[in-house]
């Protein structure tokens, strides 16, 4: 899959940004601090100045080992729909990045948020809109609204917007529904508690930041 460079641009101003805010927030707490990455990876954070958060301790959980890293970062083996190895606000800052929409069906989704929730003092999730007219995993209009099986279907036949046609229906149905991408009035149901802060792309909702637990300090 190769994205466009203007496309790749667009991302990275966009994750720029979004780690404004994150940075924003985190100042509103006193350090030092513990931040659990669900999902993440240092290919993430070394594109950031996280040297500048100062005093904190990054715990990277992913399906994946990562080695080969150093302080403020340690990296775990995990799924994010179970956090049964952290207790009950063990972190002071949950964070997860364009995560939750892959891992599996709705209820997947409830576990992962209900996790996040549990462990986490204060959280900070980014997801993609599902309403939004660009499919972003293929850069196709409207071809997320699509059923799976018609999805699927278009995948075995076509080449279809970043993807090339592929071979076989076991992996264009894989493709198909490895993403659930979620609607806006889902994350009342994942994140009750939740402040939702969209990010906008030519006037259009992209995505949603949804963070809970940052209180301005009183002076």
């Amino acid at each position: 899959m190769h994205k466009p460079k203007f496309i790749l641009h667009l991302e990275e101003k966009v994750r720029k940004d979004r780690h404004l805010l994150f940075v924003e927030l985190l100042s509103r707490i006193g350090k030092p601090f513990t931040i659990l990455d669900v999902g993440g990876s240092y290919d993430y954070w070394r594109k950031t100045d996280y040297e500048a958060l100062g005093n904190v301790r990054i715990v990277l959980l992913n399906l994946f080992q990562q080695d080969g890293i150093g302080p403020p970062f340690s990296a775990e083996v995990g799924d994010a729909r179970d956090l049964s190895r952290y207790s009950s606000q063990e972190f002071d800052v949950v964070f997860s990045n364009s995560v939750i929409g892959h891992v599996g069906g709705f209820s997947d989704q409830m576990r992962m948020a209900r996790e996040i929730r549990r462990v986490g003092k204060r959280y900070f999730v980014q997801t993609p809109n599902h309403g939004f007219l660009i499919d972003w995993r293929t850069l196709v209009p409207c071809f997320h609204f699509l059923p799976v099986p018609l999805q699927a279907w278009c995948f075995c036949h076509f080449s279809v917007g970043t993807y090339g046609k592929v071979a076989d229906r076991a992996t264009s149905l894989e493709m198909a529904s490895r993403i659930r991408n979620i609607r806006r009035r889902e994350l009342r149901l994942l994140f009750p508690e939740s402040t939702v802060v969209p990010e906008r792309y030519l006037g259009m909702t992209k995505s949603f930041m949804i963070h809970s637990g940052f209180t301005i300090p009183e002076s």
